[in-house]
């Protein structure tokens, strides 16, 4: 739960307010740092964690160092998952996962029903 709150606090941290896509076809330094790939979400990624694990504001020195890893990988993973040129590919996975598990929607209005500890367990591979 910590990694999902601070990673939707920081996912568009220090935006500078263009897409990716003026940052790679005007190949600006953010595009060359990155490899022209997900270009603000690696910034946005790398700034926060810049400042999150910096003195007062490290709030992880109590956790042991797998701990901190965990926690950085996954608050880097859900920023870098918001950049829209992957979106497709993750709601693809996830109706392949939702429809080879027998995951049905409630009443037919796009939401799954996820009951009980049973139905978490279809969603771990």
């Amino acid at each position: 739960m910590v990694s999902a709150l601070t990673a939707a606090a920081c996912h568009d941290f220090d935006h500078d307010g263009f897409n990716n896509a003026y940052h790679v076809n005007f190949t600006t330094d953010r595009a060359l740092r990155y490899h022209d790939k997900a270009v603000q979400e690696n910034w946005h990624a790398s700034e926060s964690m810049k400042v999150l694990l910096d003195g007062d504001n490290n709030f992880t020195e109590a956790f042991s160092s797998d701990e901190t890893k965990v926690l950085r990988k996954r608050i880097i993973g859900m920023i870098l998952a918001t950049d829209m040129a992957d979106h497709m590919s993750h709601i693809n996975i996830i109706d392949n996962k939702v429809k080879r598990k027998g995951i049905s929607n409630e009443l037919n209005n796009g939401h799954l029903l996820i009951q009980d500890d049973d139905d978490k367990e279809k969603f771990k591979d």
